[in-house]
C-alpha cells in the first residue's frame, strides 16, 4: 500500500505530473503548446499565494518570481532556481497517473501496457530497498523530468518562507517552457531574471551535480532525387530515399549513442522521411570537445559531397546548425563559485556531491554560454523521456534538503570576496 503521509513536496509532484505540458518539436510557437501555460500559469498563482508578490507568468509561458534575501541588506550575489516545465515528446505526455510502490523490495514491478521497472534493465533499483517508488501507470512516462525540479523549488520556496533564519541571498525563481526540444531560453528575459548565478535543478540520481555537457549541432540532409516507373528507371532514376539511406549507412557505427558512452560523442539519425523524389534525413551531432564536433560535421559533409557523386543527377543539400556548448568553460570562466560553493553546500549537509556529465544538454548549457554561470543539481529522477521512468519519495525530500542548504551556503558565503 502507498504511504498515506506524503511529505509536501511530494504531494506537489504528484499534482504538477498530472497537467499534460508535452513540448512538440513541429511547432514553431512559443511554448510550443499552449497546455504548458496550464502549469505554469498554476506556479504563478501558488507562488503568489505563497506572498512572493511579483510572480507572474509572461505571454512565452515563463513564469519568474524573487524572494527577498535574509537578512535584508546581504552582499551576497542574486541567485535563480530554474526549472522546465515541459516534457518530453519521446513519449507519452498524459494523461498521468502516478503511482507509489512503497517499501521497494528489489523485485520487478509490472505496469500496464507490458511496462516492467525491472533491475536486469535499470540496476539503480537495487540502490533503493526500502524507498517508495513513484512511477507513472505505464502508459506514459512519469514527467520527473522537470516536474520533479519544479515541485523541488515550489517546496523550497515554501520551507524557506517558513524558516526566516537561515540566511539566503535574493532568490529569483524561473520556470521555462521547451526546454526539451532545445527552446528552453529562446524567450527568456536574462535582464527581467537579473541574477549573477543560477542553478537548474532538472538533474538525474541523487547526489550527482553536471557542470559539462556535450557540444551539440543538428545536420539537415535533403535530397531532390528523380522520379520515373521503376519498370523504365535505368540510368534515370534518382531514389531519394535510397541516397539518405547510403549516406546514414556510412555514419560510423561505433559512433552511436547505443555504442558509446562516457566522453564518447556520437551520431543519431533521427529523423528520416521521404519517398523516391524527395527525402530528408537529422541528425544530432554530439561530442565534448569543439574539435570534435567539428570533425562531427565536416564527416557528414564528406559523405553527403560523395553520395552527390555517385549519384549525378540527384541533387544534395546539407545545413548544420549548433544547439549548445559544453558549459564547463563559461562556469569556470565567469564564477567557478557555481561550482565550488555546490560542493560545500553538500559537505555541510553531508551527503557526498559527484561530477556527473551530461550526455544531453540543459537549460544551463545555453545560460552559461549567454554569461549566465548555470550548473544542473540532481532531483532523483530515472530513465527519462520513458514509460519506464521513476522517482522516490525519499529522493524527492533529499534533493530538496540539498537545494534548501545550497541556497543556505550562497546567502552566508556569497558575499564574500569571490
Amino acid at each position: 500500500m502507498p504511504p498515506t503521509d506524503l511529505p509536501a513536496v511530494v504531494e506537489r509532484f504528484l499534482r504538477y505530473v498530472r497537467i499534460d505540458t508535452e513540448a512538440d518539436r513541429d511547432s514553431d510557437t512559443t511554448p510550443s503548446t499552449e497546455k504548458q501555460k496550464e502549469l505554469s500559469s498554476l506556479l504563478a498563482r501558488e507562488l503568489g499565494e505563497l506572498g512572493l508578490s511579483d510572480a507572474a507568468m509572461d505571454d512565452h509561458g515563463y513564469v519568474y518570481a524573487s524572494l527577498p534575501a535574509m537578512p535584508e541588506g546581504s552582499t551576497a550575489p542574486a541567485l535563480a532556481l530554474v526549472a522546465h516545465v515541459d516534457t518530453s515528446p519521446d513519449a507519452p505526455g498524459g494523461p498521468v497517473e502516478p503511482r507509489i510502490h512503497a517499501d521497494y523490495d528489489g523485485s520487478v514491478i509490472a505496469l500496464e501496457d507490458g511496462v516492467t521497472l525491472d533491475p536486469a534493465r535499470s540496476p539503480e533499483l537495487l540502490d533503493h530497498l526500502g524507498h517508495d517508488l513513484i512511477t507513472s501507470d505505464g502508459t506514459t512516462l512519469l514527467g520527473s523530468d522537470d516536474k520533479a525540479g519544479v515541485a523541488i523549488i515550489m517546496q523550497a520556496v515554501a520551507d524557506l518562507l517558513a524558516e526566516p533564519q537561515r540566511p539566503r541571498p535574493l532568490l529569483k525563481v524561473c520556470f521555462t517552457v521547451d526546454e526539451e526540444i532545445g527552446r528552453g531560453v529562446d524567450e527568456l528575459d536574462l535582464e527581467k531574471l537579473g541574477v549573477e548565478v543560477a542553478y537548474t535543478i532538472d538533474g538525474g540520481g541523487v547526489g550527482t551535480f553536471s557542470y559539462e555537457t556535450f557540444n551539440a549541432a543538428e545536420a539537415v540532409i535533403r535530397v531532390q532525387g528523380v522520379g520515373v516507373h521503376p519498370g523504365y528507371a535505368k540510368d534515370v532514376m534518382a531514389n531519394a530515399t535510397t541516397i539518405v539511406a547510403e549516406i546514414l549507412a556510412a555514419l560510423p557505427a561505433g559512433e552511436a549513442p547505443e555504442t558509446t558512452a562516457h566522453r564518447e560523442g556520437y551520431f543519431c539519425p533521427h529523423l528520416v522521411e521521404g519517398d523516391v523524389t524527395q527525402a530528408e534525413a537529422r541528425i544530432l551531432l554530439r561530442d565534448f570537445t569543439a574539435d570534435g564536433l567539428d570533425r562531427r560535421k565536416q564527416l557528414v559533409e564528406q559523405l553527403a559531397a560523395a553520395a552527390a557523386l555517385k549519384h549525378p543527377r540527384a541533387r544534395i543539400q546539407v545545413e548544420i546548425e549548433d544547439n549548445y556548448r559544453n558549459m564547463r568553460e563559461y562556469i569556470e570562466t565567469k564564477d567557478d563559485r557555481a561550482i565550488s560553493f555546490a560542493f560545500s553546500a553538500a559537505e555541510e549537509l553531508g551527503i557526498e556531491l559527484r561530477e556527473e556529465l551530461v550526455r544531453g544538454g540543459t537549460d544551463g548549457s545555453r545560460l552559461s554560454e549567454m554569461g549566465l554561470p548555470t550548473p544542473n543539481v540532481f532531483t532523483g529522477g530515472h530513465d527519462f523521456h520513458s514509460c519506464f521512468e521513476w522517482n522516490t519519495v525519499q529522493n524527492l525530500e533529499a534533493a530538496l534538503a540539498y537545494v534548501k542548504a545550497l541556497v543556505e551556503y550562497w546567502g552566508r558565503h556569497g558575499g564574500e570576496e569571490a
